[in-house]
This record gives C-alpha cells, sequence and structure tokens, in this order.
C-alpha cells in the first residue's frame, strides 16, 4: 500500500487537477471575504469569517474538489491504457482504488492547510478582531474530512469510470448545495453533519440547533456504505480502445 501510495504521488506531478484544486481552495476564503462587504448588519469576526470560510468549502467548493480529483486520478488508469500494465504486478484493483482514496485523503488535509494558511493572510488584511490559530487547523480539517467521507459514495458509484466521473463531479456539486439549506432533518445530511461535528452553532443565526451526536452516526453510516460499496467493487472494462487505420493499398501501374 506504501508503494501505491508513493507512485500516486509521483504521478500527481504531471495533473493539472491539482493545481485547480488549490485555486479552488484558495477561492473558498475570498468569496467569504466577499460577503464581508455586504451590509447585513453581521459584525464580522475572526470566528464568525472562519465559520463562512468551512460553510463555503463544506457546501460549495471541497465537494466538487474530491469528486473532481478522485474521478481524475481514478479514471487515468483507462483513459492513459496502463490499467493493464498495473494488472500484471499483480495489484488487486481494490487495493489499487484504496490507495488512491488515501491519496485524496492526504490531499484534503494538504489542502485544508492551505486554506487555513490563506484565510489567516486574509483576516490580517482585512483586520478582522479576534484572530487567534487555537484549534483552527483541526476544526478545518475535521469539516474537509467529514466532506471527503460524505462524498465517497458518489465517488465509488460514479467518479471510478472514465464515461461517467463529470456526472459525478455534478451530483457532488448539487449534493453540496443542498447542504446550504437549514432544518432540524439536516441533522441526517453527511455534508450539514460535517459541519455540525466541528461546529454545532452553524445554524445559530437562523435560529437552528444542531446535535452532534445524531451527525456523528450520519457520518459513521456513510462511511460503512462507502466500506461495502467498496468491497463489492469490480474493475470497469476499459472504456477505450485504439482503432488501427489499414494502409491504403496502391494499385499496380497508372
Amino acid at each position: 500500500m506504501g508503494n501505491i501510495i508513493k507512485t500516486e504521488f509521483i504521478k500527481l506531478k504531471r495533473y493539472s487537477v491539482i493545481k485547480a484544486g488549490i485555486i479552488m481552495t484558495v477561492l473558498s476564503p475570498l468569496l467569504s471575504l466577499f460577503y464581508s462587504t455586504a451590509n447585513g448588519g453581521q459584525t464580522w469576526t475572526f470566528d464568525y469569517f472562519m465559520q463562512q470560510v468551512m460553510i463555503s468549502n463544506c457546501t460549495l467548493f471541497f465537494p466538487i474538489i474530491i469528486a473532481l480529483i478522485a474521478g481524475y486520478i481514478i479514471t487515468r488508469e483507462y483513459t492513459d491504457d496502463t490499467m493493464k500494465n498495473i494488472s500484471t504486478i499483480p495489484i488487486p484493483y481494490k487495493q489499487l482504488l484504496s490507495g488512491k482514496l488515501l491519496v485524496l485523503l492526504l490531499l484534503t488535509i494538504i489542502f485544508s492547510l492551505i486554506g487555513c494558511v490563506v484565510a489567516l493572510v486574509i483576516n490580517i488584511i482585512a483586520g478582522f478582531p479576534g484572530a487567534h490559530f487555537g484549534n483552527l487547523f483541526i476544526r478545518v480539517t475535521g469539516a474537509n474530512i467529514g466532506i471527503y467521507i460524505s462524498v465517497l459514495p458518489i465517488i465509488l458509484l460514479f467518479c471510478c469510470s472514465a464515461n461517467n466521473f463529470l456526472g459525478g463531479v455534478a451530483l457532488a456539486f448539487v449534493y453540496g448545495y443542498f447542504g446550504t439549506f437549514e432544518g432540524t432533518l439536516l441533522n441526517y445530511y453527511p455534508i450539514k453533519a460535517s459541519m455540525i461535528l466541528v461546529d454545532p452553532t452553524c445554524g445559530a443565526e437562523y435560529g437552528y440547533t444542531y446535535h452532534i451526536f445524531p451527525a456523528f452516526i450520519t457520518i459513521v453510516l456513510t462511511f460503512l456504505i462507502s466500506v461495502i460499496i467498496l468491497a463489492n467493487k469490480k474493475k470497469e472494462p476499459s472504456t477505450l480502445t485504439v482503432v488501427k487505420k489499414k494502409k491504403a493499398v496502391r494499385k499496380k501501374g497508372w
């Protein structure tokens, strides 16, 4: 497994999708800063700013980032026609897929660190009061790991096929968008549960009180469902075929 993870990180150097993930990670605190310029009667502090950053991460950016990168690094084995080479080692497909998902988890942690640093820099520039590092990285990373777990079923069902993974990315966007809603039933919605676990007061300004226990159960069940799907996952058939062009036979004479 260690060799698989190491190899996947070497491959990441060639993937432009990682740059796209970093750009989207930076856009999250920038979008929150844009919201702060609206005159809504809300006094913006560092803690409130970071709460908005986590909401943007969980509902708008991270579901797309995770699904997009997952679909890309998984389906490259088909689009680059390298699956036949891997099969000769041999590495079981489930083990290969598990290695890619672990790399995706590590990328989630790295993106969380980048997002925290950018958010701190923006806070210094904006001058929001009450800046502190505290458990900032743990909260942001915890929420993003929750999003990672929430999106895993979509990745395993849609993003493992070169033909369907963009549909999985679109579904992840809609999935995250519904996390912007408020209501007591959202305790059992995985995207919202990810935020509730690190910040039960995320709906206080709308008059809703969320609870950690049902949110925790929701995330655990989502993870177990993902494990079951992975255990029954089979290798996708290659979707690309190489067509050999026949050379035209020239007629003899004139």
